[in-house]
C-alpha cells in the first residue's frame, strides 16, 4: 500500500491526492466526492417560499427575533433603535416630535407583528410554505436585526460595501452573525426578485 492512500475497508482506496472537483456557487460536493444541487436558505418554489435552515439555525433567528421584541419595546431613548426608527425630520425637533407622536406607534405594531410571522414560520413544526406577505416580514426583521447589530458594531453602509468586497466584515462572532444575517437577507431577497 502507498503511503498516499489508505484502505477503507469497504469502497476504493482513498487518496490524498485525488481531486474531487471545486464546488461552485450552483453545486457543492457530497462525503463521495459527487455533485449535488446547492440549494439556497430561502427559495421560491410553486405555491410560495421555503426556508431552508437547519434547526440550530431557524432557533437562532427565533432567539434573535425574541431580542429585538425586547429591544422595540423597551426604552425609546436606546441608540440601538436609531437605524430602526430614523428620524424623519433631523432638522426640525417640532416636527420630528409630532410625526414620533403619530407615528412610532404604528412602526412599533409593524415591527412587531412581522417579528410574530417570524417565529410563526420558523417553527420546526410548520409544513406550509410560505406566501409572500411572509416572506416580506421575514425580510424586514432579519434587516431589522442586521441594523441593531450594525449599530452595535459601528458598521456603516460604507463598511459592509467594503466587507462585500472582502468577503467578511470582522473576526469576532458578531461579525460572523453579521454576516450570516447578510447572507440570509441576501438570498431572501433574491428569492423575492424575479428571475
Amino acid at each position: 500500500m502507498s503511503s498516499a492512500s489508505t484502505n477503507t475497508a469497504c469502497g476504493p482506496r482513498w487518496s490524498r491526492n485525488r481531486d474531487l472537483g471545486t464546488p461552485d456557487v450552483l453545486g457543492t460536493l457530497d462525503v463521495m466526492g459527487r455533485r449535488r444541487k446547492f440549494v439556497g436558505p430561502v427559495e421560491a418554489v410553486d405555491g410560495g417560499w421555503q426556508v431552508n435552515l437547519d434547526v440550530e439555525e431557524r432557533e437562532l433567528v427565533i432567539r434573535l427575533m425574541g431580542e429585538l421584541r425586547a429591544l422595540i419595546t423597551g426604552p425609546d431613548d436606546n441608540e440601538l433603535l436609531l437605524r430602526l426608527f430614523p428620524a424623519a425630520y433631523s432638522d426640525d425637533e417640532e416636527k420630528e416630535a409630532e410625526y414620533q407622536r403619530l407615528m412610532r406607534e404604528e412602526l412599533v405594531a409593524s415591527r412587531l407583528a412581522s417579528i410574530e410571522t417570524v417565529e410563526r414560520v420558523l417553527d420546526p413544526d410548520r409544513r406550509e410554505l410560505l406566501d409572500e406577505g411572509e416572506t416580506l416580514a421575514f425580510m424586514q426583521s432579519l434587516n431589522a436585526i442586521r441594523l441593531v447589530l450594525g449599530t452595535m458594531l459601528d458598521i456603516t453602509d460604507d463598511d459592509a460595501a467594503d466587507a462585500d468586497d472582502e468577503g467578511s466584515s470582522g473576526d469576532s462572532p458578531e461579525h460572523h452573525l453579521y454576516d450570516f444575517l447578510s447572507w440570509l437577507l441576501e438570498w431572501t431577497v433574491r428569492s423575492l426578485s424575479p428571475s
